[in-house]
C-alpha cells in the first residue's frame, strides 16, 4: 500500500507543471469567475458570503474529483502493463486498491491547496474555523472520491478514454445538484430526488456543518444532521469500494 501510494506522489512530482496548471484552472474558472460573478450580482442579499459558501462546496467536490481521477489512472496504467505487474503479486487485491486510494488521496489533498489562494485573492473571508472545518472532513471526501474512482475503473476497465469521460459525467452534475455552488434547500419534485441521490450532496452538507459550526448561518445552510451525512457517506464509500475492487479484479483475471 505504501509503495503504491508513494509511486503516485512521485508521478505527481514528475508532472508538476501540468498538475499546477490544472489545479489552478478549476478554482479560477468556477470559484473566481463563476462564483465571483454570482456573488457580486446575485449574492448581495444573502446572509452569508457567497464566495465563502462556494469555496466550501467546491473544495468538497474537487477533493472527490481529484482523488477519483488519480484512482482511475489504474485503467491507463493497464495499457502499459503496470496494473498486471502489481496484480500478479501474492497480496490482497483490496490492499492494492487501498494503496491506490491512499496515494490518490494524498495527491488530491495537495491539488486542492490552490482553492484557498484563489479564494483569498478574490476576497473570500477565510477564517481558521472555516479552513479547519474543511480539513476535518477532507478524509471523508477523499475516501468517497477514491471509492467512486474504483467503481468507475471496474466498470470501464478496458477503456481509458471511457473512464475519463465517466469521471466528468459523474462529477459535473454533482457540482450543481449537490449545492456546492447553488443553494438547493428549497428543491422539490424531480430535482429534490436527484439532490438526495447525489453522494456529493452529503459530503458538501457535512463539510458546511463543520465549517459553519457555531455561526448564525449554520442552521439555514444545513440539509441533514451531520451524523446522517457521515453514515450515508461511509455506507456509500464502502459499497463502491467493495464492488469496484471485485469488478476490477475479475476483469484483470479474465484478460
Amino acid at each position: 500500500m505504501v509503495a503504491i501510494a508513494a509511486r503516485d506522489l512521485l508521478v505527481l512530482r514528475r508532472d508538476w507543471k501540468s498538475t499546477v496548471t490544472f489545479s489552478f484552472f478549476f478554482p479560477l474558472a468556477f470559484l473566481g469567475l463563476f462564483g465571483g460573478l454570482i456573488g457580486e450580482n446575485l449574492g448581495a442579499g444573502l446572509p452569508f458570503s457567497f464566495l465563502q459558501f462556494a469555496l466550501v462546496g467546491m473544495a468538497a467536490c474537487m477533493m472527490a474529483q481529484y482523488t477519483m481521477m488519480n484512482v482511475t489512472s489504474l485503467v491507463q496504467e493497464r495499457e502499459t502493463g503496470f496494473t498486471q505487474e502489481i496484480f500478479v503479486a501474492p497480496v490482497s487485491r483490496f490492499s492494492i486498491i487501498s494503496g491506490k486510494i491512499l496515494g490518490g488521496s494524498a495527491a488530491g489533498l495537495i491539488q486542492i491547496t490552490p482553492f484557498f489562494f484563489v479564494a483569498w485573492a478574490f476576497g473570500a473571508p477565510l477564517t481558521w474555523g472555516l479552513v479547519s472545518g474543511i480539513l476535518w472532513v477532507a478524509p471523508v471526501g477523499l475516501v468517497l472520491g477514491g471509492a467512486m474512482g474504483v467503481l468507475l475503473a471496474g466498470i470501464f476497465a478496458t477503456s481509458p478514454k471511457a473512464v475519463d469521460q465517466a469521471v466528468i459525467m459523474v462529477m459535473f452534475p454533482q457540482m450543481f445538484l449537490s449545492g456546492a455552488v447553488i443553494p438547493i434547500s428549497h428543491s422539490n419534485g424531480a430535482l429534490e430526488v436527484l439532490v438526495r441521490l447525489m453522494p456529493a450532496t452529503y459530503l458538501v452538507d457535512l463539510m458546511r456543518a463543520t465549517a459553519y459550526r457555531g455561526t448564525s448561518v449554520y442552521a439555514p445552510l444545513q440539509l441533514y444532521a451531520p451524523w446522517v451525512d457521515l453514515v450515508v457517506l461511509l455506507a456509500v464509500s464502502t459499497a463502491f469500494f467493495i464492488a469496484g475492487t471485485l469488478l476490477f479484479a475479475s476483469r484483470e483475471r479474465s484478460r
